[in-house]
């Protein structure tokens, strides 16, 4: 019961965040049965996290998604960070738009893309695996392209598989408050 609260609480947190553009967190409440049938894939939700990664061990994240799938696979959605050091000081917060979206089962990967001009990073992309647990924790990968002269890829990237050779395997994080919805 208490998380089921958490995640209303979180669906409607990044619906007052001024998602105007995308769906409504109507649509993405939408029961999985519906979003088979009209053949939408549907990620929606906010989560708190904490690496423990060398450098940014004790960081705190939260990230919340709203974004949609539909049949002709057009993607609209918007994705909301925030990092903050261990003792809470502000690293970065802002928004980018979610530019792909995949769910298989209980699992959504998606990529979101700071635009152009906003905040103090540019060709920032963010590539992000959510698993969505059920009555259980939820779980999260993040992979990110910071600051490059080139805009980063759009295209879906799942942080686990995809990154580039050499690359060091990313870790899975359980959801520490929140939660997500994925549907498809």
């Amino acid at each position: 019961m208490f998380r089921s609260g958490l995640r209303a609480m979180a669906l409607a947190t990044v619906a007052a965040a001024g998602v105007a553009a995308s769906p409504s967190v109507a649509q993405a409440q939408q029961s999985e049965a519906m979003s088979v049938v009209a053949g939408w894939s549907v990620v929606a939700g906010l989560g708190h996290f904490v690496y423990d990664e060398p450098g940014v061990e004790g960081h705190r994240i939260w990230f919340g998604v709203q974004a949609v799938t539909a049949a002709d696979g057009s993607t609209r959605g918007h994705f909301l960070y925030r990092h903050e050091l261990p003792d809470g000081t502000l690293v970065g917060q802002g928004r980018a738009d979610v530019t792909c979206l995949k769910v298989t089962g209980n699992v959504a990967v998606f990529t979101a893309i700071v635009p152009e001009g906003q905040g103090n990073v540019k060709n920032h992309g963010y590539y992000v695996k959510i698993i969505d647990g059920g009555s259980e924790p939820d779980q999260i990968v993040d992979a990110q392209a910071q600051n490059g002269t080139e805009r980063p890829p759009t295209r879906c990237l799942d942080p686990e598989t995809d990154l580039p050779p050499g690359s060091p395997q990313r870790p899975r994080y359980p959801v520490l408050i929140g939660g997500y919805a994925v549907h498809g």
